[in-house]
Formats: C-alpha cells, structure tokens, sequence
C-alpha cells in the first residue's frame, strides 16, 4: 500500500472517528486529504466515487467498523461514521506473571538499544490500567 493511500486511510478513519453523526461522501472529500476534486468535473467525481469505495471496503477488510445510515430522516445520500464503542480495543487483562514479564522484556530493551519502543510499551500498557 502506498504512503499516500496508508495516510489517506488513517485520516479517513480519524475523520469518521472524530463526529458522532454521519458524513456524506461530499463532506468526507470536503475534510479528508486526498479525496480532494471538483464535484462539477464528471471525471474527477467518478474517480473520486471509485476511490472512495475502494478505501471503504479496505477499511471493512481491516475490520474497521463502518456505520451507514442518515443524520435525518429528510436525507437521501448516506452517510457515513466509525463509533468508538465498536473501535476500540477491549481492556488489556493480564495475569501477575504476565505483567512480570512485560515488565522485565521493557526494562531489557531499554538496556539493548531499543529504549524509545520499550518506554512506548510500558507507557501505553500503564494507560491501560496494567501493572508493569
């Protein structure tokens, strides 16, 4: 996948992520980077259309979870959104020992050169309500 594509995926997820009602297509392309075209160019919103759809069943392919549906009962377009309670990660449960060994893998990476991911590990792990 393309630097671009992967950067216009997460920003489209970040989007969708970021409102709690749906966006149309028009919307999407209106705040998302890389979706931008002139709607009044035929081929331009046809090749918008086409990329669109092949972001969103990537998406759905990575298991992100899309909701369609309207903000009211008046629109016709469909709209689009990512609720949280579907994205997010259930809650991290280790046991005592498992923890014990997370703990000691970081503080070994942080003697072995690799300092930057374990202090990323442990930070995100005690974040997440674990013990380390």
């Amino acid at each position: 996948m393309s630097r671009s594509r992967t950067e216009r995926l997460v920003n489209l997820v970040i989007c969708l992520l970021s409102t709690r009602r749906y966006l149309t297509a028009a919307q999407i392309a209106a705040t998302v980077p890389g979706y931008e075209h002139d709607p009044e160019d035929v081929k331009e919103h046809d090749a918008f259309q086409r990329k669109f759809e092949r972001d969103k069943a990537e998406l759905r392919a990575l298991g992100v979870p899309l909701e369609t549906g309207t903000a009211s009962v008046f629109d016709s377009e469909p709209g689009y959104r990512i609720a949280h309670r579907d994205y997010a990660l259930p809650p991290i449960l280790l046991e005592p020992d498992e923890a014990a060994a997370v703990g000691v893998a970081a503080r070994l990476w942080r003697h072995a050169g690799m300092a930057a991911a374990a202090s990323s590990s442990d930070l995100k792990l005690r974040a997440g309500g674990v013990e380390v």
